[in-house]
């Protein structure tokens, strides 16, 4: 019986083991299985998992938007390039990192200092950009050494280029690293401190237009900083395309025509150029920083590029078709990274080739200006075309004495005759009578004396003076000496180069203040009115003819070549340096003889065609000498290579 009991017990108690060990087996395969999955199927998942807190999100940088001519060519463009980064907070000593690199690549003292210096400014997470203009020879021999190198990654960017160079470096502009004012002022986006942003030129006025809206991408690393996995959450939206109203083709003619002036070409491997180069210090630093180009002036000198200033615009739309200022800078080289001593040679260059001359240039404008004083005593009745005053050449006031240009006088002339011959004497008798306020007046109503509002910065205002101008700044009364002074474009009276393209357009066209602009959407047709006259728009109209295609006119040595097409304009000569009464006795130097700072600005508007204008035109070729043969037949040729190419 008893026996028969513990058999029963320990066949019970052997299947209660088997069913408990068959579970325990089943519990263990089932961990075992997890572990396998967790552990091996699904350990690189994990691993990133582990170090997610590593990094969130980054931002994911937009094209950026491209800039074309009016005919769909490239002015400023993205290509693709190599950007070096690390992030400061994965290495034990950023310095010591950057050390290393500059064995592998091209990095400086300098630019170490300035990478120093840029970590400081921007939270340690945040990848720091160390080059962006990488080669792949570079790439190759930093990966090598990538391992020792903790923090260190690459990235596939889009680098800014211009395709035209030179022929676009003020009007497009350039692009710059960000700082701390740009992120301030709300013209860079905080996260994306290493993406460059526009710093002038068009690249500057349309910025927000043109970066577009960054992206986010999901981004893990390891605990040395190489990135596991990335994934896009947001896709950057690229920035807008931007068209200009300008004429590459015209762009590149009118500087060649500019630059060169009255010179001829000369190969700068010539043993005369080398010599000039050798025995002047400031012809070397010119010619270090231009485009090469070198010429022969007519005394059989050695002389760089002409420097100055070339508008061309549309009477009707304002569209700017050109605008040309000499020297320039190149935006390829401007985008990049200059040191401290290319830096120095831009800001102490001799022709000061940072200065955009077309819209930042003040220049007391000269006889160009003769065409408002006429206009402002036309309309206020003080003369017709008939009217006439005695030239004598000078002009007595008190016990001062005005000259004449020509010292022999241009004896009794009309305003038509005044203008062709560009008679000074004339408008000191006619701006006298028409006094200070109607001048100024009707100077505004042109568009001189104020900003022209085009959409590139920096834009001067340019300065027409008055009575209260002068008070309020000078603290003196306006004298009538001034008047006469003012009467030919001098003394206080100042303008930029657009602002006389702006006014020779709003003459041209006779009825409307036309605006300028740089972008074809912003083109229109509707005005407002100039608020003139058409009889006294006629008389200029006429005079303005006669100054290139009348037998006395200043210009009429360069009509435009051309059958059935005919220009008209007006040619201006401005003093830099003041001639004393002894040097008027003993007689001026030729402005070839004098020192290049002491010659005459040379200035030329005009438009055409003569019966149906449809261009207007400014020249401005600093120490040019005379108007006439300075900037006049730059004006000629350019306005005949528009018509002979149907632009």
């Amino acid at each position: 019986m008893i026996t028969r009991k513990a058999k029963q017990f320990d066949r019970s108690l052997s299947r209660r083991a088997l069913l408990i060990g068959g579970g325990q087996a089943l519990v263990t395969s089932v961990l075992v299985g997890r572990l396998f999955y967790l552990q091996v199927l699904e350990s690189s998942e994990y691993e990133a998992l582990s170090d997610r807190n590593r990094f969130d999100y980054v931002i994911m940088p937009p094209s950026r938007g491209r800039i074309f001519d009016a005919k769909g060519r490239l002015l400023a463009g993205n290509a693709e390039a190599y950007a070096l980064n690390i992030v400061p907070k994965l290495t034990k000593d950023l310095y010591a990192s950057l050390r290393t690199l500059s064995e592998l690549v091209r990095l400086d003292d300098e630019l170490i200092v300035e990478l120093m210096d840029r970590a400081k400014e921007q939270p340690s997470f945040l990848p720091l950009t160390i080059r962006d203009d990488l080669t792949q020879r570079e790439v190759a021999r930093v990966v090598v050494r990538t391992p020792e190198l903790p923090g260190v990654s690459f990235d596939r960017i889009e680098k800014r280029i211009y395709p035209q160079g030179l022929l676009t470096g003020h009007l497009t502009g350039y692009v710059g690293r960000v700082t701390k004012e740009d992120i301030e002022q709300g013209r860079a986006h905080p996260q994306l401190v290493n993406i460059r942003n526009g710093k002038s030129g068009i690249e500057y006025a349309f910025e927000q237009d043109l970066r577009g809206e960054p992206g986010r991408e999901q981004i893990l690393v390891n605990a040395l900083g190489r990135p596991i996995k990335k994934s896009v959450k947001e896709q950057p939206v690229s920035g807008k395309d931007i068209n200009l109203t300008i004429d590459i083709n015209l762009q590149s003619y009118a500087a060649s025509i500019l630059k060169r002036g009255k010179n001829t070409p000369l190969s700068t491997s010539s043993p005369k150029v080398q010599r000039a180069v050798a025995d002047n210090p400031e012809l070397s630093r010119i010619l270090a920083s231009s485009d090469g180009q070198v010429f022969e002036d007519a005394l059989g000198r050695v002389v760089p590029p002409e420097t100055g200033s070339v508008i061309v615009i549309d009477i009707h739309t304002g569209a700017i078709k050109a605008m040309v200022s000499t020297p320039t800078i190149d935006p390829n080289v401007m985008s990049g990274r200059i040191s401290h001593k290319e830096w120095d040679t831009l800001i102490n260059h001799p022709r000061t080739p940072l200065l955009d001359r077309c819209i930042k240039g003040q220049y007391a404008p000269g006889s160009t200006f003769k065409m408002v004083v006429a206009l402002a005593a036309l309309e206020a009745g003080i003369i017709t075309d008939s009217s006439q005053f005695f030239c004598p050449g000078h002009k007595e006031l008190g016990n001062a004495k005005f000259h004449c240009w020509n010292k022999h006088g241009h004896g009794r002339v009309n305003v038509i005759e005044a203008l062709e011959q560009s008679c000074d004497v004339f408008f000191y008798e006619l701006a006298l009578k028409t006094g200070i306020k109607r001048i100024s007046a009707m100077s505004k109503r042109f568009g001189l004396g104020d900003d022209t509002a085009i959409t590139i910065p920096g834009e001067k205002s340019g300065l027409i003076p008055d009575k209260a101008w002068k008070q309020k700044h000078i603290g003196e009364v306006w004298t009538p000496g001034e008047t006469v002074v003012a009467s030919i474009g001098q003394g206080y009276v100042l303008a930029t180069p657009i602002q006389l393209a702006v006014m020779t357009a709003r003459i041209a066209q006779g009825k409307n203040r036309i605006k300028p602009v740089m972008r074809e959407n912003e083109i229109v047709s509707d005005f407002d009115p100039i608020g003139v006259s058409a009889a006294s728009m006629d008389i200029i109209h006429r005079g303005m003819n006669a100054v290139v295609n009348g037998k006395k006119g200043t210009a009429r040595n360069y009509k435009l070549d051309l059958d059935g097409i005919a220009m008209a304009g007006k040619t201006g000569t401005v003093q830099v340096k003041r001639i004393t009464k002894a040097e008027r006795e003993r007689g001026i130097v030729d402005n070839m003889d004098r020192p290049w700072k002491f010659r005459d600005h040379a200035l030329f508007t005009g438009y055409a065609p003569l019966d149906d204008p449809k261009y207007a035109i400014a020249v401005v070729v600093e120490h040019g000498g005379s108007g006439s043969s300075g900037a006049a037949p730059i004006a000629r040729d350019i306005l005949t290579y528009i018509f002979e190419q149907g632009i």
